[in-house]
């Protein structure tokens, strides 16, 4: 049972609860203004000394600085260019603003004008409050608050996804054609490797005899280098058409069994290529072909001339392209989701699931021009 007492202050007359915790031991809360204040809070105690929810108040003095070694210690599972974007953000937004602060006293309002102050992207405004909450997790783990005042704030409204693109296999050997690389082009646009799984890749990986690649590492980017991890979702093999095969043979001839296929000026694995790249500038290529002035002399002067049929498309965008052509090849969604490497069914449903969609449609057209060949032949008889 708790006891309520006043006190003096030099502000006048405050009230104590005194009453024990879930070991026994007598602790006190003070400050109250009124005793009726004191007698609220004394009743709320008491039942969570009792339910087993009672929170020791000096757990809520842990500050976020004092948390963050098991906040980075739960990053260890992240791939090093999330982990790295992840510090960036916890030393740049985080730290200056709440690394001092006692995790008990800090209040959900606090958190909405931290994060209605960031004057970033959308996105990234999500990414900085997520560092942020995941800290506060940690407390709530472990007993220090009960509810995590990060957790329910207002948020900057996610970013509409771009539309995806994607090429006919016309299309996709255009741009091999037109790229430095026309066998990287082919894998990420037929079979549909992520980026970092390409990059990775040696002869040893490679079983021409099957027609597959074994996909058991991953480059990724970590600040200024690039390091080899495990892929996203595990091992796994991938199924490779044979022309591909063939060009992926003939790119593995003269490297070391156990080197890169593409390896950079420093011997690491490409990054992804980004804006004025030869990857960007095969893209402009196809969309913009250089075109004879005179298209009676094909080797006199040229223009470019804009090709409205071929949309722009980015390395990743590839992995899209290939998962069109498999679902267009007839592929279910077991089997695409397996060659993409993607965590469930699911994914590969939310996903794609508008291909199998206009599959079904192009089925039943083809179903009901099957139908009408066979009324006009029992016509006909």
């Amino acid at each position: 049972m708790a006891s309520i007492s006043p006190y003096n202050t030099k502000s006048g007359k405050r009230w104590r609860v005194q009453y024990r915790d879930p070991a026994g031991k007598v602790r006190s809360k003070r400050g109250f203004t009124r005793k009726t204040d004191a007698q609220a809070w004394a009743d709320k105690n008491a039942v969570d000394v009792h339910s087993g929810d009672w929170i020791n108040p000096a757990l809520g003095r842990t500050t976020v600085e004092d948390l963050h070694p098991a906040w980075v210690a739960r990053q260890s599972q992240l791939k090093p260019s999330t982990r790295a974007m992840n510090a960036d953000i916890y030393r740049l937004h985080v730290e200056p603003v709440w690394a001092g602060r006692a995790v008990g006293g800090v209040k959900p309002s606090e958190v909405q004008t931290w994060v209605n102050g960031l004057e970033h992207s959308p996105s990234y405004v999500r990414n900085c409050h997520m560092v942020l909450a995941q800290h506060f997790d940690v407390a709530v783990r472990d007993g220090m608050v009960k509810k995590n005042p990060a957790r329910g704030v207002r948020l900057p409204s996610k970013p509409v996804q771009p539309v995806k693109v994607y090429l006919t296999y016309g299309q996709l050997c255009q741009l091999a054609d037109a790229s430095k690389y026309p066998e990287l082009i082919m894998l990420l646009g037929t079979v549909g490797l992520r980026w970092g799984e390409a990059a990775a890749l040696r002869p040893c990986d490679l079983d021409p005899k099957r027609n597959r690649i074994n996909i058991t590492r991953s480059a990724s980017k970590a600040g200024n280098s690039v390091e080899v991890v495990s892929p996203k979702t595990g091992p796994r093999s991938v199924a490779v058409p044979g022309d591909v095969m063939r060009m992926l043979v003939r790119r593995a001839a003269d490297r070391p069994v156990d080197g890169l296929l593409w390896p950079n000026r420093n011997g690491e694995p490409m990054i992804s290529p980004g804006h004025n790249s030869w990857f960007s500038g095969a893209v402009r290529d196809c969309m913009e072909p250089w075109v004879p002035v005179d298209p009676a002399n094909p080797d006199g002067k040229k223009v470019r001339v804009k090709d409205p049929s071929f949309p722009r498309v980015t390395p990743y965008g590839l992995r899209h392209v290939a998962a069109g052509l498999m679902i267009q090849a007839g592929a279910n969604v077991k089997m695409v989701s397996a060659q993409l490497g993607h965590a469930s069914a699911k994914q590969t449903l939310d996903t794609y699931a508008h291909l199998w969609d206009d599959g079904l449609d192009q089925m039943m057209q083809s179903l009901g021009a099957d139908v009408v060949k066979l009324q006009s032949r029992a016509v006909e008889k």
